[in-house]
């Protein structure tokens, strides 16, 4: 292993249409430079990441953050962390993160129509 995944972070539930934040933290367990990148999916839909590839140095751990905005059920994501070999992308590590639907319930109200009847 080179680009270890040591943390996958999101809510443990999102209502739908919220915007979800992923947070993947990788670190370099080699012991020279390595270009590293992460790729998620939930339902075959790849998740976007801010940055397609990373500089890494040995020992170092850089977190990569993606989003999504969250269907109306219950997903499983999974990430991968791959490295550059000098002529291809090798996949490395795998982290996977459920995440429930969230049902909002809507806030109920004391007003009364009979508070503001006046005679």
């Amino acid at each position: 292993m080179i680009a270890d995944i040591v943390a996958l972070n999101a809510p443990s539930s999102a209502p739908a249409g919220e915007t979800v934040i992923i947070d993947v933290s990788v670190k370099n367990v080699s012991t020279v430079d390595q270009y590293i990148a992460v790729t998620a999916v939930y339902d075959s839909t790849s998740l976007p990441f801010q940055f397609d590839y990373l500089l890494v140095s040995p020992g170092q751990t850089v977190l990569m953050r993606g989003s999504f905005r969250m269907p109306a059920k219950s997903v499983k994501i999974t990430a991968w962390s791959w490295y550059w070999d000098g002529s291809q992308w090798i996949q490395d590590d795998q982290g996977t993160k459920d995440i429930a639907l969230a049902t909002v319930t809507p806030l109920v109200s004391d007003f009364r129509i009979a508070d503001y009847y006046k005679a």
